[in-house]
């Protein structure tokens, strides 16, 4: 039975970061609709060009809605890391959605605007979404999963872990202290 409720617990966390996720991820399609568009007006002959503005702009407001938002209680790795991270991912997603543009626009010669918005948005879009769903959980908004704790330690996802129970940390015959006050946890080898 507690396997069975750890399971709907950690089906529930996914499903509603899931949710925020897709949430933050429609307003930045819409931004990313709304700019490119805007910039295939401007310059007609870049069709490449507005793409990648568009997505520029989309990802600053996908890092402050998934930032201060859906991931907002996870640590953060550290605000530089998070942002280099962040942007080369996107980057690299950014990417992946340009390729099926490129290829449409330059290898297949379908120069619309209606060839653009379905190679970018059908064929692209959610290739490059999928690649940054993992690589945001996984290693820019990373989170230690209390499922493995109740694994690890034997304990519920519903209870705090007692720290009586976890390794301490020692120097000599005394534990030591953090800054905090909090005793230390030891990191053991067989871990």
């Amino acid at each position: 039975m507690a396997a069975l409720q750890a399971t709907y617990a950690r089906l529930r966390r996914a499903t509603h970061e899931l949710a925020k996720f897709g949430t933050i991820g429609l307003i930045a399609l819409v931004v990313n609709m709304l700019v490119t568009n805007l910039c295939w007006q401007a310059i007609p002959h870049k069709p490449v060009v507005g793409s990648i503005v568009g997505t520029v702009v989309a990802t600053v407001v996908a890092y402050l809605g998934n930032r201060f938002w859906t991931y907002k209680d996870r640590d953060s790795i550290g605000r530089t890391r998070e942002l280099v991270l962040f942007f080369a991912v996107n980057g690299i997603g950014m990417l992946i959605e340009t390729v099926p543009l490129a290829v449409s626009q330059y290898v297949m010669h379908f120069d619309g605007t209606l060839a653009n918005n379905v190679a970018k948005y059908v064929f692209g879009l959610p290739l490059g979404m999928v690649f940054r769903l993992w690589t945001y959980r996984t290693w820019i908004f990373p989170k230690a999963d209390p499922a493995l704790a109740e694994a690890q330690y034997q304990f519920s996802t519903g209870e705090p872990l007692p720290t009586s129970q976890l390794p301490m940390a020692t120097s000599g015959p005394r534990h030591k202290r953090s800054g905090s006050g909090s005793l230390m946890r030891a990191t053991s080898s067989g871990r």
